[in-house]
């Protein structure tokens, strides 16, 4: 058989595997896999879509090894990251099985420091839900909410928020957020000995419309949406890149989460008279303290839900132009406008997600 004919017989198999994995017929896609793999067993889209099938049918063990053998053929993204987070999804699954938990963070035992959360929020139902999620992480650390109710923007209602905070470490989050890790406290602590600015996705490049804008590998940290808004039950995650529990030296960050110390509040404070609305507040803030040299990061197992999508209206727009008025040197990668494709799984439970980000951060490699 020629390579042609060859090339012509995978493809025609590939087909009829994935169409068997999208209709659910799991076996049926598994032995197409396998066929078009003997056949070709370079193609590293081969491997993910038998790892796709086993990991579906509940074989775990057999799903990791398949995705794995895609990510040695070193495929480009965003087949890497859905490899990458596959894999990472079958060991979870797998552990959950076995009756394995996940790991705990350290306690912090460094100096008792008080937490200062400010929100801004015009829904009540939407900042008592944030407010008891926050006492449920810190109940066992000092801390306060700090509601600002009638901000006239994120800027403005930050700084009177930051003027009426006591504490040393200081959270600025939306209203519609949860965080799920249950040692949160610790987490956040943790890593505010080695580092001033903290969120939970961000970038390490500054390019294009958003922080996602960046493309891979420059993307990193993960966010969770609710799979059902109305009941807020199940949780859809879209993962980024992610080695170890952070990523340091982040140039921007989403606004959805930051924290920080209070004297880079202090010092970096928010640009309430160029940012007087609801966009580009966070790129400014974050970008600022990047280049002052501040130690910035990316937590990757903070386990963030956001019940927003977010969007790049003609207002948005409006203050991405003032961004770039502001910071002239970001203008030469700022205009680079092509979304990344995302890569989303369906997590189960808490200690499901724990166990992903386990299985991610671990992962070797730059």
């Amino acid at each position: 058989m020629t390579r042609e004919a060859t090339a012509a017989q995978v493809d025609a198999i590939y087909s009829r595997a994935a169409q068997a994995w999208m209709e659910g017929n799991l076996d049926k896609a598994e032995q197409a896999a396998r066929e078009a793999i003997a056949l070709d067993p370079g193609l590293p889209a081969l491997h993910y879509l038998l790892g796709s099938a086993l990991l579906d049918n509940e074989k775990y063990a057999a799903a990791t090894t398949a995705l794995e053998e895609a990510l040695t053929l070193k495929p480009h993204f965003p087949l890497v990251l859905n490899a990458e987070t596959g894999a990472a999804l079958a060991r979870a699954r797998g552990d959950i099985a076995r009756g394995i938990v996940p790991l705990c963070e350290p306690r912090y035992d460094g100096p008792q420091r008080r937490i200062s959360v400010i929100i801004c929020s015009i829904t009540p139902a939407k900042f008592e839900r944030v407010s008891a999620n926050y006492h449920r992480l810190l109940a066992d650390t000092p801390h306060e909410i700090i509601g600002i109710h009638d901000a006239r923007s994120m800027c403005e209602g930050y700084k009177r928020g930051l003027a009426k905070a006591r504490g040393e470490l200081l959270l600025f989050c939306h209203d519609d957020i949860a965080i799920l890790a249950p040692d949160f406290a610790d987490r956040l602590r943790n890593r505010l000995i080695d580092h001033e600015l903290l969120g939970a996705v961000g970038s390490t490049r500054l390019s294009g419309a958003d922080w996602i804008y960046s493309r891979w590998p420059h993307m990193h940290g993960q966010v969770g949406m609710p799979a059902n808004p109305e009941s807020h039950s199940g949780t859809i995650v879209t993962a980024f890149h992610m080695r170890g529990p952070l990523t340091a030296n982040a140039q921007v960050m989403d606004g959805l989460f930051l924290a920080c110390t209070r004297e880079l509040a202090e010092r970096i404070n928010f640009d309430a008279d160029t940012f007087d609305g609801w966009h580009l507040y966070d790129f400014d803030f974050s970008y600022r303290a990047w280049r002052a040299g501040r130690r910035t990061a990316i937590c990757h197992d903070f386990l963030v839900v956001h019940a927003s999508s977010g969007g790049f209206g003609a207002n948005w727009q409006r203050y991405a132009e003032r961004f770039i008025k502001k910071h002239p040197d970001a203008h030469a990668t700022f205009g680079e406008n092509q979304a990344p494709q995302l890569v989303s799984i369906a997590i189960r439970s808490v200690d499901e997600w724990r166990l992903f980000t386990q299985h991610m951060t671990a992962r070797p490699g730059p």
